[in-house]
C-alpha cells in the first residue's frame, strides 16, 4: 500500500525491496473506509475487482455483548459508503501486479541502513526488540486464536465483534470462508479455555470449523520516534494495536500521507510526529472505550479490561471526553464539518479522533455501548 501510495507523488521514483522468502501473513482482512478509496485512487480498484481478492462488501461492524445494556447494535458506515473484507494474500498480489510497471521491484533482503535512497519507508514488520517503542499501558488483549470456517457463500455483510467471557471474537466474512478470531489475554486465560468457548460462536452462526487454525501472541505498541533521519516507519515496524475497529489500514494511510508531507512539502518533523501520536493515541482511545463500557460478562478478564478502560479514559486527551459529550444521535447526520459544533481551531488530537471515527461513529457507539446512560 505504501509503494502504491508514493507512486502517486509527481517526480518520485520508488524502489520496493522485499524478501520473497518471508511468508506473508493472512491477517488483518477487514478495513474501514480508508482502504477502498485509497485503492481506487492508486490502482483503480473497483467492485468489479472483488473476485480477485475474495472480497465482500463491509457495511459496518456488528457488536454483541458489549456495554451494560445487553443490546446488540451495528456500527454502520454512512450511506452510500462501504468498505471491504478481503483475502490479505490475494490483495498483496493484486496490488503488486497493478503497480509493477511503476516501481522498481527488488526481491532481496536488505539492511535499510545500507540503502542508497533519499527517503526510506521501513515496513519490515514487528521490531526485533521494543527498545524504540512505547508499549500500550491499557489494551488488555495480547493473544489471538484464529479458525477458518469454509462456506459456499458469505452469510452476512458486516464484521462481527462479539464480547465473550475471556475477551472478544471477530468474524470476517470472505467469499469462500469466514475467519473467526478469539482475542484474549494469555496471562489470564489459557488457549484451551478459548478453544472451548469459541464453539459457542460456531454454533450461533452455524459455522463448521476447519483444521486451518493459527494462534499467536503480540504486543500493542507505537514507536517513540517514527521519523529518524531520512527513515520513516510504517506497518508493524511502526505500530500495532489490536484490530477492534479495523483501524490498521487507516493508520497506515495516515502515516504515508504525513511522511509524504514531511519529505516533499516541508512539514516539520515535530508536527509530523505529533500527528503520528495523535492518530495512534486516538485509535487506542477508541478501542478502550469498548472496554470502559464493559460487557455482559463477569470474569477475571473483564474485571481487568474494565479497569484498564477506566484508566485510559481518565488519562486521555480532553478531546475524547469532548467527543463523547457532544456526539449527537446517530440518525440524520451529514458531514461532521457541517453538523458538529467543534472548537474554532480543531486541535491535532481532536482531528486524530475524527480521522478514526467520524461524528456518526461516535454517536452510534456512545449510544450502543451505553456510554450516554446516567
Amino acid at each position: 500500500m505504501s509503494a502504491a501510495y508514493f507512486t502517486q507523488w509527481s517526480g518520485v521514483e520508488v524502489d520496493w525491496y522485499f524478501d520473497p522468502n518471508i511468508k506473508p501473513q493472512a491477517v488483518g482482512e477487514g478495513s474501514n473506509l480508508t482502504l477502498p478509496s485509497r485503492l481506487q485512487q492508486c490502482v483503480n480498484f473497483s467492485p468489479r475487482d472483488f473476485d480477485k481478492v475474495d472480497g465482500t462488501i463491509k457495511t459496518g461492524i456488528y457488536k454483541q455483548g458489549w456495554g451494560k445494556t445487553n443490546t446488540p447494535f451495528l456500527h454502520d458506515f454512512p450511506s452510500p459508503a462501504t468498505s471491504i473484507h478481503f483475502n490479505a494474500l490475494k490483495l498483496q498480489d493484486y496490488v503488486e501486479d497493478k503497480i509493477s510497471k511503476n516501481v522498481n521491484i527488488k526481491r532481496m533482503n536488505v539492511d535499510v541502513s545500507n540503502l542508497d535512497a533519499d527517503f526510506i519507508l521501513d515496513c519490515s514488520g514487528k521490531p526485533k526488540d521494543y527498545e524504540d517503542c512505547k508499549l500500550s499501558p491499557y489494551i488488555p488483549v495480547n493473544s489471538v486464536y484464529v479458525t477458518q470456517c469454509y462456506w459456499d457463500f458469505p452469510r452476512f455483510n458486516y464484521t462481527l465483534t462479539i464480547a465473550r467471557p475471556y475477551g472478544w471474537v471477530f468474524g470476517i466474512p470472505l467469499k469462500n470462508r469466514c475467519s473467526i478470531g478469539y482475542m484474549y489475554n494469555k496471562d489470564i486465560n489459557t488457549l484451551e479455555e478459548v478453544q472451548e468457548d469459541v464453539k459457542h460462536i460456531f454454533e450461533q452462526y452455524n459455522l463448521v470449523p476447519s483444521k486451518d487454525t493459527n494462534a499467536f501472541s503480540f504486543k500493542n505498541y507505537k514507536r517513540r520516534e517514527n521519523l529518524k533521519g531520512n527513515i520513516a516507519y510504517n506497518g508493524n515496524a511502526s505500530f500495532f494495536l489490536e484490530p477492534l475497529e479495523a483501524t490498521s489500514f487507516g493508520n497506515v494511510d495516515a502515516i504515508n500521507v504525513q511522511a509524504g508531507y514531511h519529505w516533499f512539502s516541508g512539514h516539520p518533523k515535530d508536527l509530523t510526529e505529533r500527528r503520528y501520536n495523535a492518530v495512534i493515541d486516538a485509535t487506542e482511545n477508541i478501542i478502550m472505550l469498548h472496554y470502559y463500557a464493559g460487557s455482559e460478562f463477569v470474569s477475571d478478564f473483564w474485571e481487568y479490561a474494565e479497569e484498564r478502560g477506566r484508566r485510559c479514559v481518565e488519562n486521555a486527551d480532553p478531546s475524547l471526553s469532548y467527543m463523547i459529550k457532544n456526539s449527537k444521535k446517530p440518525s440524520g447526520l451529514g458531514s461532521y464539518k457541517d453538523t458538529f459544533n467543534h472548537p474554532d481551531e480543531m486541535s491535532i488530537e481532536l482531528d486524530g479522533l475524527y480521522y478514526s471515527w467520524w461524528e456518526g461513529s461516535f454517536a452510534q457507539n456512545v449510544e450502543g455501548l451505553g456510554l450516554n446512560c446516567g
